[in-house]
């Protein structure tokens, strides 16, 4: 059965591992219906991988969008019908022409984009001290679209104060403060760049002294990213194979909070759809 390669960061030595797409060429981005791969006759659906020469095999009445990354086109095959899918575009063996359709962007990127300040291991969680019992929970090994983005943590069990703290690639603080509260911004005036990599801390102040902490890493995307991304939302009603294209977009730049939450809506509208409730983590 055809399978989407799975997005891992690695933990040896903290740095990332590419995205690997295989020997595929296109993606079913939406399917509705019987929709078989010819060799094997094994049932597929949304997210699966489609390397070149495939064959597929559509019931009557079943529907697929099949999106092409290196090019951000996309085709509707309809069933009953056979279709190989090619390089640059599928073909009918018997059946409907695929209608064509194009997204707003050139491409979804196969590997990640890597902002150029980031010169090392720089999305890793590290802990700092003995103990350590502060759990972070964004942003985290991830990539924001915002330069004042959200900061949250779990709470810590009697903690009467946070204090957070913001570096730069450099190593040079960008913020410093306190809070009461389990999530922070940035304070006002204080932006993060575009492209940029940064580390944030946070200790919690217990009342006998003690101090836990713990730190984590993360980088804004950078300005042709995040117009990409924009050209790429989808409004409100949008079809649902936009939507999963937006998300594997998301994924690409490695905004994985984001493109969870995305893949949790899309799954809670398709919950039989196995890969999308492995990219859900549902």
């Amino acid at each position: 059965m055809l399978t989407i390669a799975r997005l891992v960061i690695a933990s040896l030595g903290g740095l990332l591992s590419p995205v690997v797409f295989a020997a595929s060429v296109a993606m079913i981005t939406d399917a509705t219906g019987r929709i078989e791969a010819e060799a094997d006759g094994a049932v597929i659906g949304v997210l699966a991988e489609l390397p070149s020469g495939a064959k597929l095999r559509l019931a009557q009445g079943a529907a697929a969008t099949v999106l092409y990354l290196s090019s951000g086109e996309e085709y509707r095959l309809k069933g009953a019908g056979r279709y190989q899918i090619g390089d640059k575009a599928p073909t009918a063996l018997q059946g409907a022409k695929p209608e064509k359709h194009k997204l707003p962007v050139d491409a979804i990127p196969p590997v990640r984009v890597k902002p150029a300040t980031v010169q090392q291991a720089t999305i890793v969680m590290r802990s700092l001290g003995a103990g350590v019992t502060v759990k972070l929970l964004e942003p985290v090994s991830v990539r924001v679209l915002d330069e004042r983005p959200p900061f949250r943590w779990a709470t810590v069990t009697g903690a009467e104060s946070y204090r957070i703290q913001v570096i730069d690639s450099a190593g040079q603080p960008v913020a410093e403060f306190i809070q009461q509260g389990e999530a922070s911004q940035l304070p006002e005036g204080i932006h993060l760049k575009p492209g940029e990599a940064y580390s944030w801390s946070v200790e919690a102040r217990l009342p006998n002294g003690r101090r836990l902490s713990r730190t984590a890493d993360f980088a804004v995307l950078d300005a042709d990213a995040r117009a990409k991304l924009g050209r790429l939302q989808p409004a409100a009603g949008a079809k649902f194979s936009d939507r999963v294209a937006y998300a594997l977009m998301l994924e690409r730049y490695e905004a994985f909070h984001l493109a969870r939450e995305e893949w949790r809506k899309l799954h809670a509208e398709r919950p039989g759809e196995i890969l999308l409730k492995e990219r859900a983590g549902e």
